[in-house]
């Protein structure tokens, strides 16, 4: 916080009314910011009032004026400091996806993963299960290819087209299933399919016997930084199964991107 020996001395209107012009003057399209008559106009505050306001914000930096024929206000620095030390709060590791992961694999009785990108491949960071189902061995900090995996292949939706064709073009293709997809034009097909349904799968691509859906979780940049899944055998994850899951899964996923401040 800037040095406040000159804030001034009267008080703020209300807290709401600081909070609304600052999400006001966030909201204005112009670099240039806003007048003072705009701001009383479209908020329908006193032009005294909103001065006031505009003065102490000034004063803490929260706001500054600009330089021109008419006098505008714009956020400042004192702003971004406040909201850029939100991120350390919101975490992947406070989020509370350990909980939200044995509630999924609670509910359907089948495993749920948590994975993060690691270089070309996707880790596990987290994992959920009951121990009878064919693919709960896998352990904890496992890594799997991008390619041939519901998770890895949600990474790769935020790939351009070149830098698809390279990660084809720099990594051993191996054929992990019949199932598995080698080609790139296909591939290329595949994330089209996975943009559009926002989701993915993998339908035996990756072991035998296994099918997998997985949804993406996505910070305050909007990048997707990991994703959530929900695995069983194919016997388990049936067509209706999966249509049971997707609502679930979803609700999951936006809860912890909603704290990662992916819709702020």
């Amino acid at each position: 916080m800037e040095n406040n020996e000159h804030v001034p001395k009267y008080p703020l209107q209300t807290l709401s009314n600081a909070l609304e012009i600052l999400n006001y003057i966030k909201d204005c399209p112009s670099s240039e910011g806003v007048t003072l008559m705009d701001l009383s106009n479209d908020m329908k505050i006193g032009k005294s009032s909103a001065h006031r306001i505009l003065d102490t914000l000034l004063a803490y930096n929260f706001v500054e004026k600009t330089t021109g024929t008419q006098t505008r206000y714009r956020l400042s620095w004192g702003a971004f400091r406040v909201g850029s030390s939100v991120p350390k709060y919101h975490t992947l590791n406070s989020s509370g996806h350990v909980h939200m992961l044995e509630r999924l694999s609670s509910k359907f009785s089948l495993r749920a993963d948590l994975c993060v990108l690691n270089n070309y491949e996707t880790t596990v960071m987290c994992s959920v299960g009951p121990r009878n189902t064919k693919n709960s061995q896998n352990p904890l900090g496992e890594r799997k290819p991008l390619y041939a995996t519901a998770v890895g292949k949600l990474f790769m939706m935020e790939f351009s087209e070149e830098e698809i064709r390279q990660y084809f073009k720099n990594i051993t293709i191996k054929k992990y299933t019949a199932n598995t997809i080698l080609n790139y034009i296909d591939f290329l097909d595949e994330l089209q399919k996975i943009r559009q349904n926002g989701y993915s799968t993998d339908n035996c691509e990756f072991e035998e016997d296994v099918v997998c859906i997985a949804m993406p979780i996505r910070d305050y940049t909007h990048k997707i930084i990991a994703s959530m899944s929900i695995s069983g055998s194919s016997a388990q994850m049936t067509p209706d199964k999966l249509e049971e899951i997707k609502p679930e899964l979803k609700s999951v996923c936006d809860e912890i991107s909603d704290f990662l401040g992916a819709n702020v």
